[in-house]
């Protein structure tokens, strides 16, 4: 089986060589030209989202919560659905090259700058969460326990891979990657229910959107936090950014909604014949279970190239946007020399909290519980009031900094206080309304 990953990782190395000779300019590399037709634009938002949490961290919260883990990725398609609606052609009109870029043309550099850093401090954990699900795919297939060798192995793979092509790579790579993706849980999921020898119904009468481990409110702050994060999250946004025009972003995303909520079911589902079904699992993720046990060589092969496809979208994303924001928003430089060093530099840290820190739901909830109380709610306000009011500059950057602030003491200091990320959120919200309540009326063209 390790040969077929060799083999895969080989042809995505290919297309970044051959897309490398094609990055003229910073645009190139870190938006793709912003000129990228629908279907490239929702294969590579649909790729980018299906990553560790989707996969890996999702059948672990089966494994603990029951049906309810569906939450996870169902709470991203409402987040996706509602910037459809209301936030993707207002972004893309702005032209920007990063989120940060964005803010900035919102609210002015002052904005630009704190953003920039919330993410840039907050982000690597998402490629950490990556890099530690790569490295127990590969340690299964190889069959060696040694993680942290593999971890290296599988993190310089990626960055390098990143490092050649750029983000023009990357949409190509993360079309290939979904198909993949796509045809291995469904493969799984029809094999699992229609021909493997395994009772159903475990699965069926099971079925409740919530428990004693899952309540309403558990929902309430996930609905927030987690679907925050793909309503206005850089690797979100970063998608809408590439397309060719606002139609075209706001399109993808309507689409991708539906997709993820279909396929948060289908993982769940998959997860729970697993657990009704599968009893000697003895600590080992269910997909990687039954990749060997279960599956049928062929659907297995397909299986472990998916899940690694899976990773490699996110992981090769993650780096583009986070050295793209550093180089462009916080250095003020757009050389394209400088940001492939700086991915370099991103995937070593993102390397490093990976060996320290190896559950990937908690780094991801940890990532998330500092940008999306930050930065959501106030930049949900900028764009819904731009060309209306100049915001009270002081009041958005404190309504940045006290969200942040909150979600970053209950990741790193109070942990068990839970309800952090949430206040968060609604100070953010209410600094961010003062802020429009505060600023100065604008003409028609949109100035003071």
């Amino acid at each position: 089986m390790l040969k077929y990953v060799v083999i895969y990782v080989g042809i995505l190395l290919v297309i970044g060589i051959m897309d490398c000779f094609k990055v003229k300019n910073f645009d190139d590399f870190a938006v793709a030209g912003k000129r990228q037709s629908l279907v490239l634009v929702l294969l590579s938002l649909m790729a980018t989202m299906v990553g560790a949490s989707a996969t890996i961290g999702i059948m672990g919260r089966v494994s603990s919560l029951g049906f309810p883990a569906f939450w996870w990725l169902a709470v991203g398609s409402v987040g996706l659905f509602l910037q459809s609606v209301f936030l993707s052609e207002r972004i893309r009109e702005y032209d920007a090259d990063t989120l940060p870029d964005l803010v900035g043309k919102l609210v002015g550099k002052g904005g630009a700058s704190i953003v920039a850093i919330i993410i840039v401090i907050s982000w690597p954990g998402i490629v950490a969460s990556q890099i530690v699900a790569m490295s127990s795919i590969l340690a299964f297939v190889t069959g060696k326990a040694n993680n942290k060798t593999l971890m290296l192995i599988v993190a310089i793979a990626v960055i390098l891979y990143t490092i050649v092509g750029g983000q023009l790579s990357v949409i190509k790579t993360d079309a290939l990657q979904f198909i993949i993706i796509t045809v291995a849980f469904v493969a799984t999921f029809i094999y699992l229910f229609f021909f493997a020898k395994g009772d159903t119904k475990v699965v069926t009468d099971n079925i409740c959107l919530f428990n004693d481990k899952y309540t309403v409110k558990d929902l309430l702050i996930q609905l927030f936090i987690v679907g925050g994060t793909y309503l206005l999250g850089p690797d979100v946004i970063s998608r809408n950014l590439v397309a060719k025009d606002g139609k075209t972003a706001k399109k993808s995303a309507r689409i991708a909604s539906a997709f993820l909520l279909l396929f948060s079911i289908m993982i769940v589902m998959i997860g729970m014949w697993i657990l009704g079904n599968v009893s000697e699992l003895d600590g080992q993720n269910p997909l990687l279970y039954i990749i060997s046990d279960v599956l049928p060589m062929p659907i297995g092969v397909l299986m472990a190239v998916g899940l690694l496809s899976t990773l490699l979208s996110t992981a090769d994303t993650c780096l583009v946007n986070l050295a793209s924001i550093l180089e462009h928003d916080v250095l003020k430089r757009n050389k394209v020399g400088e940001l492939r060093v700086l991915a370099g530099i991103i995937g070593a840290v993102a390397v490093v909290i990976a060996f320290y820190k190896g559950d990937i739901i908690a780094q991801l909830t940890g990532a998330y519980s500092v940008y999306a109380p930050g930065i959501v709610c106030p930049l949900f306000v900028a764009l819904l009031t731009a060309k209306k009011k100049k915001l009270y500059i002081p009041l958005w950057i404190l309504a940045v900094v006290c969200g942040g602030l909150c979600g970053a003491l209950n990741t790193y200091v109070w942990k068990d206080l839970s309800y952090l990320p949430i206040t968060g959120m609604g100070i953010s919200l209410v600094l961010a309304v003062l802020s429009y309540v505060f600023g100065k009326e604008c003409n028609r063209e949109g100035t003071v």
